[in-house]
C-alpha cells in the first residue's frame, strides 16, 4: 500500500522532527519534504508530488496564509491543513475561504492529528468540532462575530493602530496624552486579548482580518 506523503512546513526544527517521528510511526503516513519557512513551504507544494501540506499558520519570510491564497490563486488544489499554536477560531472563517481543508491546533494529541490528515486525504475536511458547530469558547471578550478585534475597546484600538504604525510606547502615549505606563498596560491588555505574544504577531493577525 503506497503512503500518503506530507510536506511540513513549520519553523521549529523540534516540530518539524516530532511530525517526522509521530509519522513514521504509521503504516499510511510519510513525511515528503521539509519546508522552515513559507517560501519553500510553497515551493515544495508547487513542484513536488504529494497528497497534503501540513502547514503553521505564522512562517518566516511568507505566512501561512499567504501561502495558500497563493496556491489557490493559481488553481493549486493540493489539501492544506493548518497546525498552529493559535486559537483556531482566530482563523476559521478565513481558512475555509481561503480553501483550507482543516485546522489542527498544536496542543492536539496525536492521535487527533493523524486522524485529521485521513479524513482530509479521503475528501472530507477536519475544522475543530466546537468552532464548527458554532459554539464559541465561554470567554466573555470575544463577540459573536467571528473577529477578534470587535471586543477591543476603543482606547485598546488607539494603540493598536499606533503600534502597528511602528510607534513607540513614548510616541504612542504622546499622541494619547497619556502616561507610558498606561500605553505598555494597554499594550499587554490587547496582546491577552487576541492570544498572541509580540507586535509582529499581532500586525500578522491584523493583517488576516484587514485591521488598519
Amino acid at each position: 500500500m503506497s503512503k500518503l506523503r506530507i510536506i511540513v512546513g513549520d519553523d521549529h526544527q523540534v516540530v518539524r522532527q516530532g511530525l517526522r517521528d509521530m509519522l513514521a510511526r504509521t503504516t499510511d503516513l510519510e513525511v515528503a519534504a521539509e519546508a522552515a519557512d513559507g517560501v519553500e513551504a510553497e515551493r515544495l507544494a508547487r513542484t513536488l508530488p504529494a497528497d497534503m501540506l501540513l502547514l503553521d499558520v505564522s512562517m518566516p519570510r511568507r505566512r501561512g496564509v499567504q501561502v495558500l491564497e497563493a496556491l489557490r490563486a493559481d488553481g493549486i488544489t493540493l489539501p492544506v491543513l493548518f497546525f498552529s499554536m493559535y486559537p483556531p477560531e482566530q482563523y476559521l472563517d478565513y481558512a475555509r475561504r481561503a480553501g483550507a481543508q482543516g485546522f489542527v491546533s498544536k496542543s492536539a494529541d496525536s492521535a487527533e492529528l493523524v486522524q485529521a490528515i485521513r479524513r482530509i486525504a479521503a475528501g472530507g475536511t477536519s475544522f475543530p468540532r466546537r468552532v464548527q458547530s458554532g459554539h464559541q469558547p465561554n470567554d466573555p471578550t470575544r463577540s459573536g462575530s467571528g473577529n477578534p478585534f470587535d471586543h477591543l475597546s476603543r482606547r485598546e484600538i488607539e494603540v493598536m493602530q499606533g503600534l502597528l504604525q511602528g510607534d513607540s510606547l513614548v510616541q504612542i502615549a504622546t499622541t494619547l496624552d497619556v502616561s507610558a505606563k498606561s500605553v505598555s498596560t494597554y499594550r499587554r491588555r490587547i496582546l491577552d486579548k487576541l492570544d498572541v505574544h509580540s507586535n509582529a504577531e499581532l500586525a500578522a493577525l491584523a493583517a488576516l482580518h484587514g485591521q488598519p
